[in-house]
């Protein structure tokens, strides 16, 4: 059953809002993990079959870059925070 949210996007724009959600949702793990997932299941109701071959070709120039980009911020919070060092006088 078609989602009422997303009835006046086009599937190209709905994809363009699931790959940055998603994108989003893996620099802050299940922020976003909801809406990525209701914008995936109409994009499949859309699709069905189809939707593999749809995405792949719609986001293969964004891919390897983000992932690269992904994996670096991940590593960044994976390790906390920078310590502040106080460095006023005493």
């Amino acid at each position: 059953m078609p989602e009422n949210a997303f009835a006046g996007l086009s599937t190209e724009e709905l994809a363009d809002v699931w790959y940055a959600l998603a994108r989003a949702d893996t620099r802050h793990p299940g922020g976003f993990s909801r809406l990525v997932n209701r914008a995936f299941a109409e994009l499949n109701d859309r699709m069905g079959g189809q939707l593999a071959p749809f995405l792949e070709e719609r986001f293969r120039e964004y891919r390897l870059a983000d992932s690269k980009e992904d994996a670096e911020a991940n590593g960044k919070s994976a390790a906390g925070p920078t310590p502040v060092r106080d460095t006023y006088p005493a």
